[in-house]
């Protein structure tokens, strides 16, 4: 067994004997770490501008800009100019604000009762999808209190989106209100992710038919309906701004269609972990938990530092691949809430406090977010999301 020590890690060898390498250079001493590109965000954010021609671009950083870090994502997207910022909840327009995001931040999921003055003192947004939040906002607000609001419409999605009618009542109630700003009707796009779909053309008529109502004609408006799919494959979505979310973080929202590198995007995760453990193997030795692996040579199995308690999901086990020694090494056995298996038998160079990539690409090997996606049967985004508190966030580029 070897040890690895925190801070400047050295490791340390048992009595087997296996020779191992100081490192004291090493890039980070964690267990397990996420590196993201903040130039490959930009990079796909310059995308998203570029296909919106000329729509205002919100980037969408709710549940911590997928779980990569939204604070750090926004600053650096607020650097390229970005109009403004979309997240779900009050607790993370906060969020934002503490972190020092000084542009505009809309709450998409709307507000609880209680909320309603920290949207005021924080200089939120919200959407509105019912017209009793409004009323509950207005009253609730002080006298120089100022919220702006976006009028959330029901066009196809049946989720927090009001009827055209109870719309047009909160425009209504709002019409002279000193407190609450109606800045302009949203909605959202329920199957923008397959081009073959004519749902997504209905859906932006319906929203044209809303926009045109005398009662929403009367107001000056800057109405949003895309989404990254919206964004990449519907221009007829765009309206005044738009808000990706998804391919900002390099992946794509038409999987498995169409993947991201075809579409102009750059991965943004590298996900790394500490080989802690060589454990040696002889032939028909079961291995882990319910026995799920016997390898059928003498082998060596490297024990990584993560496992499903950092989001690196249990399913993986015998499936999944990492990259280790430029080399891509599958995993085996199930995977353990803290500890992951890896076959390195025919790479010897793989010891002690090497690294494995579980996400990213190393030398001319590489494991993608849509590789794991479809191991998974899910979506790009639930794998990055997944991914846990505990795994460090480290920021390059």
């Amino acid at each position: 067994m070897q040890v690895i020590l925190p801070g400047n890690w050295r490791t340390l060898t048992d009595i087997r004997g296996d020779s191992v390498t100081e490192a004291d250079g090493g890039t980070h001493s964690s267990r397990t770490w996420l590196e993201v590109d903040l130039s490959a965000v930009v990079h796909n954010y310059r995308r998203a501008v570029e296909l919106a021609s000329g729509s205002a671009v919100w980037p969408v950083v709710k549940a911590d800009g997928y779980g990569l870090g939204a604070v750090e994502i926004s600053s650096r997207l607020a650097a390229e100019g970005a109009d403004g910022f979309c997240v779900a909840t009050v607790e993370e327009g906060i969020a934002l604000r503490q972190g020092g995001v000084t542009q505009p931040v809309v709450v998409m999921a709307g507000f609880f009762p209680g909320q309603e003055r920290l949207l005021a003192r924080w200089n939120l947004h919200t959407f509105l999808f019912r017209l009793s939040d409004a009323k509950r906002l207005t009253s609730a607000l002080a006298e120089d209190d100022r919220v702006g609001v976006f009028v959330k419409v029901d066009t196809g999605m049946a989720r927090l989106g009001c009827v055209f009618e109870e719309g047009v009542a909160i425009l209504e109630a709002l019409e002279n209100s000193n407190r609450v700003t109606v800045m302009g009707i949203t909605s959202h796009l329920a199957c923008a992710d397959a081009l073959d779909n004519p749902e997504t053309r209905r859906q932006v008529d319906r929203f044209r038919r809303f926009l045109q109502h005398p009662v929403v004609k009367g107001h000056r408006l800057r109405n949003s309906l895309a989404n990254s799919a919206g964004v990449m494959g519907w221009p007829e979505s765009h309206f005044d701004w738009v808000r990706p979310g998804i391919m900002l973080y390099g992946g794509s929202p038409f999987f498995p269609d169409l993947l991201a590198a075809e579409a102009g995007l750059k991965p943004v995760v590298t996900w790394r972990s500490r080989v802690v453990q060589i454990q040696p193997m002889p032939p028909l030795m079961p291995l882990g938990y319910g026995h799920a692996f016997t390898p059928k040579r003498p082998s060596r199995i490297a024990w990584l530092g993560v496992g499903y308690g950092d989001g690196y999901s249990r399913r993986l086990g015998n499936r999944a691949r990492v990259v280790a020694d430029g080399a891509r090494l599958p995993v085996v056995g199930r995977v353990c809430m803290d500890l992951t298996a890896v076959d390195v038998t025919d790479h010897p160079e793989v010891r002690v406090g090497s690294t494995a990539c579980l996400l990213g690409s190393e030398r001319m090997a590489s494991v993608d977010i849509e590789e794991l996606a479809l191991l998974l049967d899910t979506i790009p985004y639930e794998i990055i999301c997944d991914i846990g508190g505990r795994v460090e966030r480290h920021y390059v580029g």
